[in-house]
C-alpha cells in the first residue's frame, strides 16, 4: 500500500536523520520530538489496523505508544526510559502470544537469547556494577519479547514473518545501545541503532495490517 511506503519514508528518511542531526547539535528536546514522531509512524499503522481490521491490534498499538513515550524520556533519564521500554515489551509480548501460543520454538529462543544476554552482562559486569539487577530484569524481558516475536514465524503468515524480523532487529538495536554505554562511541552506531529500532517497530505496526 502506498500509505505504508509513505510512513516508512517519513520515519526513515525524515525523522531518523533529523533526530540524529539535532541530537549531535545538543538540541535534545527537538531531537526527541523527531524520534517520537518516527515511532508514531509505526503506531499509526497499528492504530488503523485496530480500528478497521482486528481489535487485537489495540495491544500492539498501545505497546508502540509506550515505546514512543520511552523514546522521549530516554534522552533525559536513561533508567526511567528503560523502565518504559520494559513496560512496552510486556505489552507487546502479550500481543504476540495471543497470535501464536507458547510452543517449543518459543522456549528454545528464550533459552538462547537469555543465555546470550547473561553472557554479555557477565562480560560487562564491572562497568555495569550495582545496576546489574536492573539490567538482568530488562535483558530477560527483552529476551522474552524477542522469543515470542520469533515464535510468530511458525504461523507461516506474512504477519508472522514481519513480527519475527522485527523482534530480531529490536534485539540487535538494544545490543548496540549496550555497547555504546560501555565502549568508545562510534558515529555510525547512532545510525545503525535507529535504523534497526525504527525498522523493528515499523514491522510490528505493518504486521497488524496483515493479520
Amino acid at each position: 500500500m502506498i500509505w505504508l511506503i509513505g510512513i516508512c519514508c517519513i520515519c526513515l528518511g525524515v525523522c531518523m536523520p533529523m533526530y540524529i542531526h539535532y541530537k549531535r547539535a545538543m538540541h535534545l528536546v527537538l531531537a526527541s520530538s523527531y524520534k517520537v514522531a518516527g515511532t508514531l509512524c509505526a503506531f499509526s499503522a497499528a492504530l488503523i489496523a485496530s480500528i478497521r481490521l482486528d481489535p487485537r491490534c489495540w495491544v500492539c498499538a498501545a505497546a508502540i505508544l509506550i515505546y514512543a513515550s520511552a523514546d522521549f524520556v530516554l534522552e533525559f533519564n536513561f533508567m526511567l526510559g528503560a523502565g518504559l521500554f520494559l513496560a512496552g515489551h510486556i505489552c507487546i509480548l502479550s500481543f504476540f502470544l495471543n497470535l501464536v501460543p507458547i510452543s517449543m520454538i518459543h522456549l528454545v529462543c528464550m533459552l538462547v537469547l537469555s543465555g546470550f544476554c547473561l553472557l554479555v552482562f557477565w562480560h560487562l559486569r564491572k562497568p555495569i556494577g550495582r545496576k546489574m539487577p536492573l539490567f538482568l530484569v530488562y535483558g530477560l524481558s527483552l529476551s522474552a519479547m524477542c522469543a515470542s516475536a520469533l515464535g510468530c514465524f511458525t504461523a507461516s503468515s506474512a504477519a508472522g514473518i514481519l513480527i519475527a524480523c522485527g523482534g530480531a532487529l529490536f534485539c540487535i538495536s538494544d545490543l548496540i545501545i549496550l555497547r555504546k554505554l560501555y565502549f568508545p562511541p562510534n558515529r555510525i552506531n547512532d545510525w545503525i541503532v535507529m535504523l534497526t529500532y525504527y525498522s523493528a517497530v515499523l514491522l510490528f505496526g505493518i504486521a497488524c495490517i496483515y493479520i
